[in-house]
């Protein structure tokens, strides 16, 4: 079976961990850290913003983009998506009143208008959450990539933040410097890690074990601390081999998803088909999201329901049920990898 996320560490990525010079030196604006959660919650700390203050964010999300804004003491602020799975800016004007700041999610890679939105509302901080949209230009106040596992490149662990607004790049410096290192016994354990999911996710093996011990797997709550740590010498180091091989990357995934949409194009079961700047993973919208999988996992091919639990997570936070068109869309939409 192949898994829906791509992940390597190869021979070459082995040998350049462990490099004594990390190779990629981040300009005075970019901030190396373990994790893209770090990279939020870093951003949002760096605004010194009272303790409850309202935070948008959008519904439809990984967990830990709402933990990140709980943790920085401030109020979460659900905000809808309308059905290509942007920002919905009715619902923004709807709620936009007492928000302090922004984190919009360009899900999928596909990109929300940033600059229509800094139009309109001048007075909030925008975080650009670019975990699924690597190399999209920055045009809010502040950009979190990710490198980790399943991401572009999938790096199995990492982040970066970038300060797009001078403003606030003295005090994300200062409590940069003093995020702890990762130290040499943290370098030893997250390379046995690498080795491990690797072979976890070589097909043969992933189709006859991992797979099924994943769906035993019982969804996180969304509340785990978010540990901020500076990023890993030889994560560091593996992106310093990888990232100039990044844009043929892109032009090779969008290139898989353009024959996949025409595949899917007189599927009766497919309703409507998104693809982001990347194509980090293509959306689709289905009337039967069930039947799908099957039809996939006849070929071999591991889709998933990425978001599923997002409602789940929301509650926790203190979502009430007021984003009707994320409540619908979760149930409909069917992610395919394409790498």
């Amino acid at each position: 079976m192949k898994p829906r996320v791509e992940v390597n560490f190869d021979r070459a990525e082995r040998r350049a961990f462990w490099k004594k010079d990390s190779g990629f030196q981040p300009n005075e604006n970019e901030f190396l850290l373990n994790h893209a959660r770090s990279g939020l919650l870093l951003a949002l700390e760096s605004l010194r913003l009272p303790k409850g203050s309202k935070v948008g964010v959008m519904v439809y999300n990984c967990h830990t983009v709402m933990n990140a804004v709980a943790q920085a003491g401030c109020e979460v602020v659900f905000i809808d998506v309308d059905d290509s799975l942007r920002i919905d800016k009715n619902d923004l004007e709807k709620k936009s009143s007492g928000l302090k700041a922004l984190v919009v999610t360009h899900l999928f890679g596909i990109a929300n208008d940033i600059e229509a939105i800094r139009m309109q509302y001048p007075q909030l901080v925008i975080i650009e959450d670019c975990a699924h949209a690597f190399g999209k230009e920055i045009i809010g106040d502040f950009g979190v990539y990710s490198i980790g596992q399943g991401k572009l490149p999938s790096l199995g662990d990492g982040g970066i933040l970038l300060v797009n607004n001078t403003k606030y790049a003295a005090t994300v410096k200062g409590l940069y410097e003093n995020l702890p290192d990762c130290f040499h016994t943290d370098e030893k354990k997250l390379y046995c890690k690498l080795l491990l999911t690797n072979l976890a996710h070589k097909r043969l093996v992933y189709g006859l074990i991992t797979s099924r011990l994943k769906q035993r797997k019982k969804p996180q709550s969304g509340k785990e601390p978010i540990v901020m740590r500076k990023m890993s010498r030889g994560i560091r180091a593996m992106f310093a081999l990888r990232k100039d091989a990044v844009p043929e990357q892109i032009k090779s995934r969008l290139e898989n998803a353009e024959k996949e949409t025409w595949a899917l194009k007189d599927n009766p079961l497919v309703t409507n088909v998104l693809c982001g700047i990347n194509a980090f993973m293509l959306v689709v919208r289905s009337s039967d999201v069930e039947a799908l999988k099957s039809h996939y996992a006849q070929r071999g091919i591991e889709t998933a329901t990425h978001f599923a639990n997002s409602l789940f997570w929301a509650q926790t936070f203190g979502y009430k049920g007021e984003c009707p068109n994320a409540e619908k869309l979760v149930k409909e939409l069917l992610m395919i990898p394409v790498y």
